[in-house]
């Protein structure tokens, strides 16, 4: 995944963990950057820099999707290369993971549920445009 953040994945009824298959959560956490009401959110934020590298789990140059071996956006809440925490993101996995060829895969080969694209019932609004969540969720860092 991306290992978005050092912190260890936090058992969170509101956001919980499906491991088996392709692992992610299934619900978008308090701080899911991705999430539209967390727009003004400072534990939603990342700098520039950050976002520069995960705008690849979305996109490659060029403006085409992103390409096979790009990383999948990982939960913040989780440790990448730790087999129980490196989990996607459930936000990113709806408005944008269909789009990830890794993810396409998963569905082919019956490691993720179709389902895993449409938002639950009390779900959140999510942002529908890569763009804007950059926009939105950037850090501003003193002296920019």
């Amino acid at each position: 995944m991306s290992g978005l953040a050092d912190r260890p994945a936090k058992p969170d009824e509101r956001c919980p963990v499906r491991a088996e298959g392709f692992p992610r959560r299934q619900f978008p956490c308090d701080e899911c950057p991705i999430r539209a009401d967390n727009a003004d959110n400072p534990k939603s934020k990342f700098p520039a820099h950050r976002w520069r590298e995960l705008t690849a789990s979305v996109e490659s140059p060029g403006g085409f999707g992103p390409d096979f071996g790009s990383p999948l956006f990982g939960c913040h809440k989780g440790r990448a290369g730790h087999a129980d925490e490196d989990l996607a993101c459930a936000g990113w996995l709806v408005a944008f993971g269909a789009a990830h060829p890794r993810v396409r895969l998963a569905v082919a080969t019956g490691r993720l549920e179709p389902d895993a694209f449409k938002p639950g019932a009390a779900w959140p609004p999510l942002f529908t445009d890569w763009r804007e969540v950059v926009r939105v969720q950037t850090l501003v860092e003193r002296g920019e």
